[in-house]
């Protein structure tokens, strides 16, 4: 009795969508297939490696021998690029001379460092002269502020005295005339007046004193920088 053959069944290659015997879809997709990630390729560099197309960037990125690759010194200044493979080989030839590009640009860095640290202490500089300067005008305003309180203190108790001394000599000539009730009761009131205006005046400049106290207080805060501390330097 005769064996019956295997019934052929096509399948779409899911790459290109041609119909393929479904025994044959791993050889065409692997080498017919223009389209396939899975089609076997030579490297285009010649290193003779046989690769699937979807592995193909990766092998010449980090892989494949012949690549062109910077120098492992490519940041100190060599501009010499050289197959993957003879990286060891250039770099035991040029030791010397890599070698004079790290002292090249070790000395550059310390330039610029040395030209960054000029700079900071400029900047420290200024910021000492400002902060003098802002506790030279606080101490000006202080001085100013305390010398205005002094001087309308006086001028209140000068004024005051005056009032004392007229409101005594009201009294006198009280006493020594004779003045109807309604003159009296007048003059008191005028008295009484003076004697309220005084008492306000003294209130309204203990106002003021303690309205400048928190001006230098507020003035104190802002110029000694956040939290009240002046940044170091």
């Amino acid at each position: 009795m005769r064996l019956e053959e295997p019934v052929s069944v096509s399948v779409p290659c899911e790459y290109c969508a041609k119909q393929v015997d479904k025994r044959e879809l791993r050889k065409h997709q692997a080498y017919d297939c223009p389209q396939s990630e899975l089609r076997i390729m030579q490297c285009p560099k010649g290193c003779g490696q046989n690769i699937e197309a979807r592995s193909l960037e990766k092998h010449i990125v980090d892989e494949c021998p012949l690549e062109l690759v910077p120098c492992d010194f490519q940041l100190s200044g060599c501009p010499r690029r050289i197959t993957r493979r003879a990286k060891r080989e250039h770099n035991s030839e040029n030791i010397e001379y890599h070698l004079s590009l790290i002292n090249k640009g070790s000395l550059e860095r310390d330039d610029r460092t040395a030209k960054v640290e000029k700079t900071l202490r400029a900047r420290e500089m200024e910021l000492q002269g400002l902060y003098t300067a802002l506790d030279q005008e606080r101490k000006e305003r202080a001085e100013m502020f305390d010398e205005f309180e002094e001087r309308m203190m006086g001028m209140l108790e000068a004024f005051e005295d005056r009032i004392k001394e007229n409101t005594d000599s009201s009294k006198k000539a009280l006493s020594g005339s004779v003045l109807t009730t309604n003159n009296v009761d007048s003059m008191r009131r005028t008295v009484d007046g003076l004697t309220y205006d005084v008492q306000n005046m003294k209130k309204e400049a203990l106002d003021m004193s303690v309205r400048v106290r928190r001006m230098q207080t507020a003035q104190a805060e802002q110029s000694s920088g956040p939290g009240g501390h002046r940044p170091a330097l």
